[in-house]
């Protein structure tokens, strides 16, 4: 299963057959065995780093700059995140190799000690098949666990941060001519997809009226009319830095308080967002993006997977930012989240002392991570980039 992550996000064909004692496990049996496993996940992790090292040559052969690949990237996993940073082809041999490693605890449970296993899945050998990994590929690479209390989704979420890491470093190592084709064939994606990119509603109750509508492949322009300008503000910057066109309208019961304005509006821009990406085939899926306003430094980790969750660290110094209260921050990343299908998790990297730069760091953020997210990736040829085959079950 997490071998698996390979094909499904760094979008190579995988096949690792194991034999002990000559005979060939077979897919669907469990053939874990505490005295042999130690050695299998080593072996399973260098069998796999001969043949990413013989794809990096041959990359090399064809004249792309492998010595100059290497890549970033964050992968959540519900309440998890795990970091990857991935180099294909170090200049020197020190910097080559697993060149750190940190996600243990696995897990929140035996009073914070974590899981020893997952199934019969040894957690300790994590490490090993990536260290025997980054060894035989000559990769430098460093794998992080941000946040987890879940064994399963630490693990599968560090998988995941290693193949999206994977595919990046490549996609920085293709020859001038394979980079054209790669752009042809996404201008060409993005004509077929671009009537259907759009999403639409319009939200009438007793306390708000909320109409918004928006296309994902338009130029960031657009207009928000909400009542509220720290909400105003949020929203245009989130547009602007996602080049989401949108135009948001809303009127509410505002003589009580922002509650169900700030609420509608962001329940309803998630359920555009939603309609607009339907079955979510084709696109990046996963992104990561760090935004700067003043003394303030946000990063934002995004999955449009359908299975929506916020772990949100935002804090603030005052009760209120403008005519927003700061309590409805949360709220509303949580509404769009929830009535988008999407796993969000916001990292205060730096709090600035102004609580203005704290929130448009974190619209920008969000922007620029949804950009990415919603992008086509023509290699996808309108697949859904899961594991499962599908984000809807």
């Amino acid at each position: 299963h997490m071998v698996d992550q390979l094909t499904a996000h760094a979008q190579l064909g995988v096949t690792l057959q194991v034999s002990v004692d000559g005979v060939q496990a077979r897919e669907g049996q469990d053939s874990a065995c505490d005295a042999d496993d130690g050695g299998v996940y080593a072996l399973a992790g260098a069998a796999l780093g001969e043949a990413l090292a013989a794809a990096v040559e041959a990359r090399r052969s064809a004249g792309a700059d492998v010595e100059a690949a290497s890549a970033t990237f964050a992968a959540p996993l519900d309440e998890a995140y795990a970091e990857c940073t991935l180099a294909l082809s170090p200049s020197s041999e020190s910097a080559r190799g697993l060149r750190s490693f940190s996600l243990a605890p696995y897990g929140s449970s035996n009073g914070g000690a974590g899981r020893a296993r997952i199934g019969t899945y040894q957690t300790a050998l994590t490490e090993p098949f990536f260290a025997e990994l980054a060894r035989a590929s000559g990769f430098g690479l460093a794998l992080r666990k941000h946040r987890g209390d879940n064994a399963h989704h630490i693990v599968e979420s560090t998988f995941k941060a290693f193949a999206r890491c994977l595919r990046r470093a490549l996609d920085g190592a293709l020859t001038a001519d394979e980079a054209a084709a790669m752009a042809a064939a996404k201008a060409k994606a993005l004509e077929e997809v671009l009537p259907s990119r759009r999403g639409a509603r319009a939200r009438a109750t007793k306390e708000t009226s909320v109409d918004i509508a928006l296309r994902l492949d338009g130029r960031g322009e657009g207009s928000c009319e909400t009542g509220i300008a720290t909400l105003d503000a949020f929203l245009e910057t989130l547009r602007e830095a996602s080049g989401v066109s949108a135009t948001v309208k809303a009127s509410g019961d505002q003589w009580i308080d922002d509650h169900h304005t700030a609420e509608d509006v962001a329940i309803t821009w998630g359920q555009c967002l939603g309609e607009a990406l339907g079955n979510k085939a084709g696109v990046n899926r996963m992104g990561s993006a760090v935004a700067r306003r003043g003394e303030s430094e946000i990063e934002v980790i995004m999955d449009l997977s359908n299975r929506p969750s916020l772990v949100n660290d935002l804090t603030f110094r005052a009760d209120m930012l403008g005519d927003l209260s700061v309590e409805m921050v949360d709220h509303v990343l949580m509404s769009l989240a929830f009535n988008a299908g999407i796993t969000l998790h916001v990292v205060t990297r730096q709090a600035g002392p102004d609580d203005m730069d704290r929130l448009l760091a974190c619209a920008e953020a969000l922007g620029e991570c949804l950009k990415q997210c919603v992008d086509v990736d023509p290699r996808r040829a309108g697949a859904v980039a899961s594991s499962k085959g599908t984000l809807s079950a």
